[in-house]
């Protein structure tokens, strides 16, 4: 049986990137973003702040999900299920814009 995968095809990968305007503090490795068109402010813990850094719009996220098996000892395809997870959310909060590639 297969793994359920966040990403709607498994062929394609995401390049997440932050929304410019998306203001951000940082506080005790946690990162509070308000967010200024809905008004809504949002509080990550210190694993999402470091998906969050990666969303810059060049990398993948694969490439977010290797960082964070380096980071911690998670397996790499633990690892992208929380990434994937984590930027499915953002994305609906539309906190972030996705771009795919093949």
């Amino acid at each position: 049986m297969k793994n359920r995968r966040w990403v709607q095809c498994d062929a394609e990968i995401l390049v997440p990137r932050r929304r410019e305007d998306v203001l951000e503090e940082e506080l005790d490795n946690e990162t509070i973003l308000f967010d200024p068109s809905s008004g809504q402010i949002h509080r990550l813990n210190e694993t999402a702040t470091i998906v969050w850094s990666f969303c810059e719009g060049d990398t993948t996220t694969r490439q977010i999900a290797g960082q964070m098996t380096q980071a911690y000892e998670v397996e790499f395809e633990t690892a992208l299920d929380y990434v994937e997870q984590l930027i499915a959310w953002l994305a609906q909060s539309e906190l972030l814009k996705l771009r795919a590639t093949s």
